[in-house]
């Protein structure tokens, strides 16, 4: 049942505009659904209007939230130098507002399940001013000595981000144009997107949006400076120079059954690697131009052999919420109730079914999390 406040003044525009962008829905289109104006909508969100009651339950049941999500306190704002865009350069504006809209519910969660866990410490290396291409080779190789991964192929970058304190996961309904984001709004956060379904481009992704956490703090980035330091980054650090050169034979044509082989041993595209080579001049730019040619005929859409890099999946939100429920007796019910929002909304953040976690209810077994001990 639903419970409305008792103070209208409580009630907060931006939370409104927040569940109707997560919704993918335009101001007409909301005003449509529950018989109302889009001027009305938007005087709603604005705070210079307030909804009656009957109208604020017509908004949460169709918006998929409880009612007191309208009036949850904001912990953080997102704006241009707090969020980092790996998107196409065409990708529109509305793409990346439901991406941030995205991003927002999410570290709802975040500070919700901070409560009753205890996350990873923030351990990401500094970097120090970096002007050239060989500033962010070092920058690259000092972040492996800070972790300690030697120089060979990482095993799972995505557990390499979450124990240093970034939480990830990966969005659904996001448009292909954003192929991945981070924010650093108290702790950074790194989204993958699912419309893209390549495991070394996702591991590329993730290594990406480390770049941009260690080199780009309090910078607004998106343009194509602050992409190719970024892409730098993660070639080097995913492929580091010394090891590279060693695996990657240069002959007079491509020998593609050798690429197949780094593509399985380093866990990153075959796209990826060539992009390498031409990086450390293995390649010249006719024969890298020509390589990509001949891998974008073949294959176009998707690397035949993706299937030798496994898919990697976010586990601190997981192993959080499993540790919720055990180690403190609560249900799926009581975390949608506390996120103030329903299951569908909240998996459209996950890249597992939180209804999956109902099996945990009710267990005498206390999961211990140790990666989560300061």
């Amino acid at each position: 049942m639903n419970n409305l406040r008792s103070t209208s003044q409580d009630f907060i525009g931006n939370n409104l505009k927040l569940a109707r962008i997560l919704n993918g829905l335009t101001l007409a289109e909301l005003a449509d659904k529950i018989g109302t104006s889009r001027q009305y909508i938007h005087q709603l969100e604005t705070g210079s209007r307030i909804p009656a009651p009957d109208q604020l339950v017509s908004l949460a049941e169709y918006l998929m939230v409880k009612d007191d999500f309208f009036f949850v306190i904001p912990t953080g704002v997102l704006d241009d130098t707090s969020v980092h865009f790996r998107s196409n350069r065409t990708a529109k504006q509305s793409s990346r507002v439901q991406a941030k809209a995205n991003v927002a519910l999410f570290i709802r969660l975040v500070d919700l399940l901070s409560k009753y866990v205890n996350f990873p410490e923030l351990d990401f290396p500094s970097a120090d001013h970096f002007t050239s291409n060989s500033d962010i080779e070092r920058i690259a190789e000092n972040a492996r000595n800070h972790w300690e991964l030697g120089l060979g192929p990482i095993d799972n970058m995505t557990r390499v981000a979450e124990c240093a304190g970034a939480i990830t996961t990966t969005f659904s309904g996001v448009s292909a144009d954003v192929d991945a984001l981070s924010s650093v709004i108290k702790r950074p956060v790194i989204v993958r997107n699912d419309a893209k379904d390549s495991p070394g481009r996702l591991r590329f992704d993730i290594a990406h949006e480390v770049g941009h956490i260690i080199m780009h703090q309090d910078i607004l980035t998106g343009c194509k400076q602050t992409e190719s330091q970024a892409n730098r980054f993660a070639s080097s650090f995913l492929l580091p120079r010394s090891s590279f050169v060693k695996e990657f034979k240069v002959g007079t044509r491509m020998n593609w059954k050798m690429l197949s082989n780094l593509k399985e041993r380093w866990g990153v595209s075959k796209a990826a690697l060539l992009y390498r080579a031409r990086q450390l001049d293995l390649l010249s730019e006719s024969r890298y131009k020509s390589h990509i040619i001949t891998l974008k005929k073949y294959e176009a859409k998707k690397e035949k052999d993706d299937h030798l890099i496994q898919f990697e999946k976010s586990e601190l939100i997981p192993d959080a919420i499993e540790n919720y429920i055990s180690a403190y007796g609560k249900t799926v019910s009581d975390l949608l109730d506390e996120l103030h929002v329903n299951s569908r909304l909240l998996n459209q953040i996950l890249d597992f079914d939180i209804i999956e976690f109902q099996s945990v209810e009710n267990s005498n077994n206390i999961v211990p999390i140790t990666r989560f001990k300061k």
